[in-house]
């Protein structure tokens, strides 16, 4: 019963307190996390690109930026840009604290999957658009980035679910996403602490199932995964570490 009387406050959960003030909950979540990606974006096609350099000079402060971020728990870096950058003088609006420290995260994640759509493209891609004519340039823009990105895409789909649940850590600065909003109401109501809770799952579940779904469908649209040879009913008897008893074994022959 407490669940449906959650239920009640869903404009709260979706929208925080707009119209009567800032948008929030669930809506804001979805927007730091658009707006962290395409920024993490931009940072990773350099990075990427930085780290598959044959240049030490290139390569290495790449390799550093993406190693050092990759290894730095989000939190971390969301109290450092909040706290620390008023001492140094800057003042930023709340909604930009929180994206700034999600875009570096981001970057440095989306960074290995530039290179290895990059990577995985085969040299003589080059080489061909090169003795056609085009310039470095030209072979990378309209030769090798069209296919690289065709690799890319699903990826980026599936870390959009991920930089999704980040932006809950970003409640831990007054920002009234949906775990703050969840808190918000439940602090209101002690007694439905759960319910305000399992609505705040409900929220994060359905557009990580979405995004989920939609990137099983774009794999097999662009045809990058061959869905035949992850058949459940495929099994392989030589990666099993126990091996199958005779006598289960027969079983399962006879079943065949």
């Amino acid at each position: 019963m407490e669940l449906f009387e959650q239920f009640a406050n869903w404009r709260f959960y979706i929208l925080g307190a707009y119209p009567n003030g800032p948008l929030g909950g669930l809506f804001l979540n979805v927007s730091l996390a658009i707006v962290s990606i395409i920024i993490g974006l931009l940072i990773g096609i350099f990075l990427g690109l930085g780290r598959a350099s044959c240049r030490r000079y290139i390569k290495y402060p790449s390799v550093l930026y993406i190693e050092n971020v990759r290894s730095t728990p989000l939190l971390m870096i969301v109290f450092w840009f909040y706290f620390f950058l008023p001492v140094l003088g800057f003042h930023l609006p709340l909604f930009w604290s929180a994206v700034i420290p999600l875009s570096i995260y981001a970057g440095a994640y989306q960074a290995e999957i530039v290179r290895a759509g990059f990577m995985a493209v085969p040299r003589g891609q080059m080489d061909a658009a090169l003795s056609t004519g085009m310039s470095r340039w030209q072979a990378l823009l309209f030769v090798v980035l069209p296919q690289a990105f065709k690799m890319m895409v699903p990826s980026f789909v599936s870390f959009f679910n991920s930089q999704f649940k980040n932006t809950s850590v970003v409640y831990i600065i007054g920002i009234v996403e949906l775990t703050q909003a969840g808190i918000i109401i439940s602090q209101r109501k002690p007694d439905s602490i759960y319910a305000a809770y399992i609505c705040m799952a409900i929220g994060f579940w359905v557009v990580c199932y979405t995004m989920s779904h939609f990137a099983q469908r774009l794999e097999r649209k662009l045809g990058i995964l061959d869905y035949e040879s992850y058949k459940p009913e495929i099994c392989r008897e030589d990666l099993l570490l126990i091996p199958i008893p005779k006598a289960v074994k027969k079983v399962l022959i006879s079943h065949k």
